[in-house]
């Protein structure tokens, strides 16, 4: 009789949701742990030991990347409307309409009303906008690969985005490869839990997190960069590494869950058809070669990794300003791309902290970097411009 998964160690697992779509009887749910980290759990009762879960575990079936030289861009679309309100470059969205405009689907990270963040798809432009922007978290993907693969039966278009760890989820799940299916895997240094999130949104907002709306990780008021913001009542709020401890530690690396710590996505081949990132440090010479992109309003790195990814590629070529380019100059400024992030020194007293004491030990750790903040806070008042120079010199 085959055994159910069974999660040993916290880094076996990195919570793309594969076995819970896969298990037909319905016995495995996505629970959270002490820190908020989502792992499954199997009701025994229902549970017929069929061994599906553990056929499509990341961790035990790996799904073989794309190793190859990928055709690198830098990239931006020409509508202002969506580069301002995308967090780079806006290329997920011309991806995105080329598949609707085939009658598909599109897969992303949404916001719900009681802010989490969960997977879910759309089939209009008007809910294109809910797919957009950075959302520092780990999102729940739901039923969502059980829904991809009635779609793909059914012949429509899909275009699935997120980390890499999820589109191996995805592809391990249908188990076949299915042409009409778009994979968009993300430069991804990692994901915190939902519940920290949730506890930091609290403090920030004075404990009105019921009347936030809007969150915006990457807001594009204050430049292309690492500054957020969220609505509260009538008032924005600034969401960045000076205000809260949760963004601040995102940024280090600190309080990931452990597989992120050993993700060997970066190194097995990306997990998606076409990667986007953001395109920090862009180059000028690139930047006239792009024509017409406005480097203030974000720009993105792509990785175009199959010959499908070539297609749709081609097939936005009119709605974006792109230059050809190389990976090296791309991976000097996106690391995740060569390695996944390493724990740095705070991060096990960080999670044992959280776990002993809630969010209070975020707190009580970011008040000890006020070097950092101060670095930060003169950092954001040097113009881009000059940042962009200044990282051509150094990189």
């Amino acid at each position: 009789m085959r055994a159910h998964i069974s999660i040993r160690r916290p880094e076996e697992c990195c919570g793309c949701g594969a076995c819970v779509n896969a298990c037909a009887p319905g016995a495995i749910t996505m629970q959270e742990d002490e820190a908020g980290f989502i792992y499954p759990a199997v009701d025994e009762a229902l549970c017929v030991n069929c061994g599906r879960c553990v056929d499509v575990c990341v961790f035990t079936q790996k799904e073989e990347g794309a190793n190859g030289a990928p055709q690198v861009y830098a990239a931006a679309v020409k509508d202002k409307s969506v580069l301002k309100d995308s967090s780079s470059g806006g290329i997920f969205t011309a991806i995105a309409d080329a598949v609707l405009d085939k009658g598909g689907v599109v897969f992303g990270a949404s916001w719900t009303d009681d802010l989490t963040v969960e997977h879910t798809g759309v089939s209009d432009r008007d809910g294109l906008a809910a797919l957009r922007g950075s959302k520092y978290v780990q999102s729940s993907t739901g039923d969502t690969f059980s829904q991809v693969k009635k779609l793909l039966k059914d012949g429509r278009y899909v275009c699935y985005s997120g980390t890499p760890c999820q589109i191996a989820g995805l592809k391990a799940f249908l188990g076949a490869e299915y042409e009409n299916l778009l994979t968009v895997d993300l430069v991804c240094h990692g994901v915190p839990s939902m519940k920290m999130l949730r506890d930091d949104l609290d403090f920030v907002s004075k404990g009105n997190v019921s009347g936030i709306r809007d969150i915006r990780f990457r807001d594009k008021q204050y430049g292309w960069g690492t500054r957020g913001s969220f609505l509260c009542g009538d008032s924005k709020v600034k969401y960045n590494a000076g205000t809260s401890a949760y963004y601040f530690y995102f940024l280090k690396g600190e309080v990931y869950r452990e597989s992120c710590y050993h993700c060997r996505f970066p190194s097995e081949g990306r997990q998606g058809d076409i990667t986007l990132g953001d395109y920090w440090g862009v180059r000028e010479e690139l930047i006239s070669e792009m024509g017409g992109a406005d480097p203030e309003l974000g720009v993105s790195c792509v990785l175009v990794n199959t010959e499908k990814g070539k297609r749709w590629f081609s097939a936005i070529g009119n709605s974006v300003c792109v230059a050809r380019t190389d990976r090296a100059s791309v991976e000097k400024r996106n690391k995740q791309l060569t390695a996944h992030s390493t724990p740095l020194p705070e991060h096990s007293a960080l999670l044992n902290g959280y776990i002993k004491t809630g969010y209070a030990a975020f707190r009580k750790g970011y008040k000890k970097h006020i070097k950092d903040h101060v670095i930060r806070t003169a950092k954001n008042m040097i113009p881009s411009r000059i940042k962009r120079k200044l990282s051509n010199i150094l990189f």
